[in-house]
C-alpha cells in the first residue's frame, strides 16, 4: 500500500463539494450540484450530477457528470411528471433557465428574460414556472454597448448614482438599480410576464400553491425596506396576476417558506422580533395558516437554532436546505446546528415535538426525501469527508427515534437506532485515501459560570508526543456560527505543516442555547474572549507537548475582530494573523454594506451621538497595549469588512513600530477563503504558513 502524503494546499483542486440536492418524482433518480476548482482556468465550475437509485449495488453504479462544460449549472429541479429538469445555468452569459429531458440529451435554453434568475417553482401541471429575475440595469446595458463597439473608456469602471441605503452587498459587490422581481413563464416557449414590478421591493422564494392559484413568496414591503432589513413576510399574488396580498405571520423576519401538499400550511422559519440584535434569538420553526393567522412555534422546547450554521472552507456559503413536508401534510422534515454538526430532524405538525431523523457526527448540506421509498438522501461533510452523496433509511414515524426533550438538557439527543448509510458517490475517496487526514480530539469544558463549552485539536501528522510543537489558536467568524464535525483544508494543510490547530465555539456562537447565543450581544470582548483564554489554557495543560512559548492567535470577520482584541488585551501569543478583520466600530457602520444594521448589537446608539461608546468597544482604542507580530489579510472587494478596517490598524501597528505585514487581495470579498479564485486561496494559506514559520519555530 502506497505511504500516504500530508494534505497540501495545493489539494484544494482536488475537492468535489455536492451540495443542492433533488430526487426525481419517482425515486429512480437523484441530481446532485457538484463544484470544483480548476486549475487551468481558476474558477469554480459546478456542473449536475446524476446518481441511479435502482442499482441493487451502489458500489457499482455510482453519480456520474451529467452536465459539463465551462459555464455553471446549480439549483436543478424536476419537472412535476419527471419528464424534464430545468435548472439556472450561466451558458449564456446570464444567470438564465435551461431545460434538459430526464432521458438524457443536450440542454437547451429557456427563457431570454435579459437578467439574473435566482429561484424557481415549478407549476403543478407542470406548464409554467415562476422566477425570481433580477433585470438588467439602463446603466448596464449602456455599458454592455460601448464595451461592444470598443468606444474609449469602455473598459473603465462607470459611475454610479445611488438614491438607496442598501447599495452594495459583499459577493455580489455593487447592485443595479432593478430589484429581483416575480415573472411567470411559460414551460415551452420560455415566454414571461412581470408579475410584480415595483423597484422599491424585491421578492423572493416563490412557490406555487398545490392547486396552482397562488404563488407565495417573501419579500419586506415596509415603506423603506433598507431602514427595517429584518421585516421580511410571506406574501401572495394570484397565478394570473393582480392584487399582491400579505400572509399574516408576526413583525420578525420569516424566510425558508414551504407550504403544505394539502395547501392548508405554511411552514417556515423565523424570529417574532425584529428589533433585536442579529443574535438575539434563535431562528425557530412555525406554522401558519395559508389564508394568514397567528404562528404556532413547531420547535418547542428544541433550543438551537434551525439552519446550517456550520463553517466549512470546501462548502463555503451554500444557504439553507429547504423545509420538506410529508405527502401526508403531516410532519415537517428540517436542519439543526447543535454542537459541531448540521443534523436532519423532523416534527409532527399536531404533537409538536421534534425529534432526531439524521445525526451523525458531520454536516448535512441538503437533502432530498423519496417518501415512497423511504430513503433519504442527502450531500454530507465530516471530519474525514469533504464531501460525498449518502442514502439512509426514514425511520418510521409512527415509532420515535429519541425520548422528547425537556427543558433542562443542555446537549441534545441522538438517533437511537441510527443505521449504516449507503455511500452513493467516490468524489473524493480516492485522492483522500492517499493522503494523511488528521482527524482532531473533541475537548469538553466549563467557562465562567460553568458554562459548557465545546473545542477541537487538530495534530500534525505522525504527532510524538515527545517532542514540542507550535500552536494556532484559530476563532471562527460571526459570530453566529460554528466549528465543528467538517473537513477544513486549510486545518489540515496547517497541521501537515508541524502545528497543532485548536478551535472552539466560544459564547455567542450558534450551535447551543440561546443563553450561549446571545451572551455577548453588546459586549464582544468579554465572555468571548475569557472563553477563547480558558479554551487555550485547557489545551496547554492537557496537551503538554505544545511549546506554550511558540502559540499564535489567528482568525476572520468576527475572529479578526478577536484576534485584534486579543493582541490588544495579553501578550501571551507569539504572534497572530488578522483576516478580514474589524478594528474600528465608528467607521465600520458606516462603510459595511449592512453597516447601519450593527446599531441593533448596541441598542441601537447612534455612533455620531456616543462615538465613545463605540471607540471604547473597538480593537483600536486599545493599540497602545498591542506588541504581537501582526500579519494583516484582507480583500479589497470586502464589503462586509470593508479594507479601511484592515488599513487604519497597519497604520497604528507601523507608526507603534510592532512588526507586521499586509497583505491585499484584489477584486476579492469577504468569503474568499472559501469561494475566492482558488489560486488567491492557495496563496493565502502559503502566506500565512510562512508568517507562522517566522514567529514560531
Amino acid at each position: 500500500m502506497p505511504k500516504r502524503t500530508p494534505i497540501t494546499p495545493e489539494d484544494l483542486y482536488q475537492v468535489r463539494m455536492p451540495t443542492y440536492c433533488e430526487v426525481s418524482p419517482d425515486g429512480q433518480r437523484l441530481l446532485t450540484v457538484v463544484s470544483q476548482q480548476k486549475e487551468k482556468t481558476l474558477k469554480t465550475e459546478s456542473h449536475l450530477w446524476a446518481t441511479d437509485l435502482g442499482a441493487e449495488d451502489p458500489a457499482e453504479s455510482p453519480s456520474y457528470p451529467y452536465t459539463g462544460g465551462d459555464k455553471n449549472e446549480t439549483r436543478p429541479k424536476w419537472s412535476p411528471d419527471g419528464s424534464r429538469i430545468a435548472f439556472i445555468s450561466s451558458r449564456s452569459g446570464k444567470s438564465e433557465l435551461w431545460t434538459i429531458p430526464a432521458g438524457g440529451g443536450e440542454a437547451s435554453q429557456l427563457t431570454k428574460l435579459e437578467g439574473s434568475i435566482s429561484d424557481f417553482d415549478w407549476h403543478p401541471n407542470g406548464k409554467r414556472l415562476v422566477v425570481a429575475l433580477q433585470k438588467t440595469g439602463e446603466e448596464e446595458k449602456a455599458h454592455a454597448e460601448l464595451k461592444e463597439n470598443n468606444k474609449p473608456g469602455a473598459d473603465s469602471e462607470r459611475v454610479r448614482h445611488y438614491k438607496r441605503l442598501t447599495y452594495k452587498i459583499d459577493g455580489a459587490g455593487f447592485l443595479p438599480h432593478p430589484r429581483a422581481h416575480l415573472w411567470l413563464v411559460d414551460a415551452g416557449t420560455g415566454k414571461g410576464k412581470a408579475l410584480t414590478e415595483d423597484d422599491l421591493y424585491e421578492e423572493s422564494e416563490p412557490r406555487f400553491s398545490p392547486d396552482g392559484r397562488t404563488i407565495y413568496f417573501v419579500s419586506n414591503r415596509q415603506p423603506d425596506p433598507d431602514q427595517d432589513v429584518l421585516r421580511a413576510d410571506v406574501w401572495c399574488i394570484p397565478t394570473r396576476g393582480g392584487e399582491i396580498e400579505k400572509v399574516r405571520t408576526f413583525a420578525g423576519p420569516s424566510n425558508n417558506i414551504a407550504i403544505s401538499p394539502d395547501g392548508q400550511w405554511i411552514a417556515f422559519i423565523g424570529r417574532p422580533d425584529p428589533h433585536v440584535a442579529w443574535n438575539q434569538h434563535q431562528s425557530r420553526l412555525y406554522l401558519v395558516p395559508s389564508s394568514g393567522g397567528r404562528p404556532v412555534l413547531l420547535s418547542g422546547v428544541l433550543d438551537r437554532d434551525l439552519t446550517n450554521a456550520s463553517i466549512g472552507d470546501v462548502f463555503g456559503n451554500i444557504g439553507d436546505p429547504r423545509l420538506t413536508w410529508s405527502p401526508d401534510s403531516e410532519w415537517i422534515y428540517f436542519v439543526v446546528s447543535t454542537e459541531g454538526d448540521t443534523q436532519l430532524w423532523r416534527v409532527s405538525r399536531k404533537k409538536k415535538q421534534p425529534e432526531p431523523v439524521l445525526s451523525d457526527p458531520g454536516v448535512i448540506l441538503d437533502f432530498s426525501i423519496d417518501f415512497e421509498g423511504r430513503w433519504i438522501h442527502y450531500s454530507w461533510c465530516d471530519l474525514h469527508t469533504p464531501g460525498e452523496i449518502l442514502s439512509s433509511r426514514l425511520p418510521d414515524p409512527k415509532v420515535r427515534t429519541a425520548k422528547p426533550l425537556s427543558k433542562r438538557e443542555y446537549r441534545t439527543p441522538r438517533v437511537a437506532t441510527p443505521t449504516r448509510p449507503t455511500v452513493r458517490s467516490k468524489l473524493n475517496s480516492e485522492w483522500i485515501g492517499e493522503r494523511h487526514v488528521s482527524l482532531p480530539e473533541e475537548i469538553w469544558f466549563e467557562g465562567r459560570g460553568n458554562h459548557p463549552l465545546q473545542g477541537w485539536v487538530l495534530y500534525p501528522p505522525g504527532l510524538r508526543k515527545n517532542r514540542k510543537y507550535p500552536a494556532l489558536l484559530y476563532i471562527h467568524g460571526g459570530p453566529g456560527a460554528q466549528y465543528g464535525h467538517a473537513f477544513f483544508h486549510e486545518f489540515q494543510a496547517l497541521a501537515a505543516q508541524g502545528y497543532v490547530v485548536f478551535y472552539s465555539n466560544p459564547r455567542g456562537g450558534q450551535g447551543y442555547t440561546q443563553r450561549h447565543l446571545n451572551s455577548i450581544v453588546g459586549r464582544w470582548g468579554t465572555y468571548d474572549y475569557e472563553d477563547l483564554m480558558k479554551f487555550t489554557d485547557v489545551v496547554l495543560r492537557r496537551k503538554r507537548f505544545i511549546d506554550r512559548k511558540r502559540v499564535g492567535v489567528a482568525g476572520g470577520s468576527y475572529g479578526g475582530f478577536m484576534t485584534n482584541w486579543i493582541i490588544g488585551h495579553t501578550q501571551r501569543f507569539a504572534c497572530a494573523v488578522t483576516q478580514r478583520c474589524i478594528s474600528n466600530w465608528m467607521s465600520f457602520i458606516g462603510a459595511s454594506d449592512f453597516g447601519q444594521e450593527w446599531r441593533r448589537e448596541f441598542d441601537f446608539i447612534d455612533p455620531w451621538k456616543n462615538p465613545m461608546y463605540y471607540l471604547k468597544r473597538s480593537p483600536l482604542y486599545y493599540v497602545d497595549n498591542m506588541r504581537t507580530p501582526t500579519l494583516i489579510e484582507h480583500q479589497e472587494e470586502d464589503h462586509r469588512c470593508p479594507i479601511d478596517q484592515a488599513e487604519q490598524l497597519w497604520s497604528a501597528l507601523k507608526v507603534k513600530g510592532v512588526p507586521c505585514e499586509f497583505i491585499r487581495y484584489p477584486a476579492e470579498p469577504h468569503g474568499m477563503s472559501r469561494t475566492g479564485r482558488p489560486d488567491r486561496r492557495i496563496d493565502r494559506i502559503k502566506r500565512i504558513v510562512g508568517w507562522l514559520d517566522r514567529w514560531l519555530k
